[in-house]
């Protein structure tokens, strides 16, 4: 794996942002890590972290799309808020700062971003979330479901990946349409006590009335919150397991496998 974070964070600097002017400076706040071996522009896909800020986790998962031939680019989007690690546990997890609503500009912006890479194709992109990044994406979808983020602001990308994602009453996707522009690919898990799993499938039921690509979800039926996380903060709610994260990593590089040209 290549990160290529210094000339990634130069484009970064130069503001390719027009879609998405509300996104926070990243500058110094993402890294693209680049798969070794493959010529030519690669599919690409974004990775957001949950409530606490980018972990370990993001790391294991750009790995496993770089294994798959794909750069994964992740953004920090707590970092270029000025948001520590006290702050994420304090304002972002429970919900007094940077909802999913606020957080969906930075997936526009890093789609923008990613298309003016020349080292990316810009026609294979995805995006992918975990937690409180679910919900960013899920928010993000009814946002231009909404025209609010004009023509093309989903251009190539082809698909999403949502990690228990937060599904409460104070998401938008509980509300607004989230559209049809691609398929959504969720991982639950049954023993959530911080995003639960029912709540989500409730939220899909309704999304998929409505028209949209919510395939069927993935339960993983003993699984807590964050179980793929290893470095996650000690809470009883959540335990961390090798196994299915192995598996969910694996079911990661089948859905980009499916994505592909």
């Amino acid at each position: 794996m290549i990160r290529a974070g210094l000339a990634f964070i130069a484009l970064l600097s130069a503001g390719a942002c027009a879609s998405a002017a509300s996104a926070p400076d990243f500058a110094g706040h993402a890294s693209l890590h680049l798969p070794e071996g493959v010529e030519g522009p690669v599919p690409a896909v974004v990775l957001l972290s949950g409530c606490g800020g980018v972990r370990d986790v993001q790391d294991d998962y750009a790995r496993a799309a770089n294994a798959q031939g794909w750069a994964a680019l992740i953004v920090d989007s707590h970092a270029a808020r000025g948001i520590g690690r006290t702050g994420s546990r304090l304002l972002v997890c429970t919900g007094l700062r940077m909802r999913g609503q606020a957080r969906a500009d930075d997936v526009f912006a890093a789609l923008d971003l990613l298309r003016a890479d020349a080292r990316i194709d810009a026609s294979a992109l995805a995006l992918a979330g975990w937690s409180h990044g679910g919900w960013t994406v899920l928010d993000a979808m009814a946002s231009a479901e909404a025209g609010e983020r004009g023509e093309g602001a989903f251009e190539g990308v082809r698909g999403a990946f949502v990690v228990y994602p937060y599904c409460g009453a104070i998401i938008r996707a509980r509300r607004d349409p989230v559209g049809a522009a691609f398929p959504v690919q969720p991982l639950l898990a049954g023993r959530d006590l911080i995003a639960s799993a029912r709540d989500c499938e409730r939220l899909f039921t309704r999304q998929r009335s409505k028209g949209a690509l919510i395939r069927p979800s993935i339960l993983f039926d003993q699984a807590t919150h964050a179980f793929d996380a290893e470095d996650q903060p000690w809470d009883p709610r959540m335990r961390y397991d090798a196994d299915e994260a192995a598996e969910a990593h694996a079911l990661f590089r089948r859905f980009l496998r499916g994505l592909e040209p």
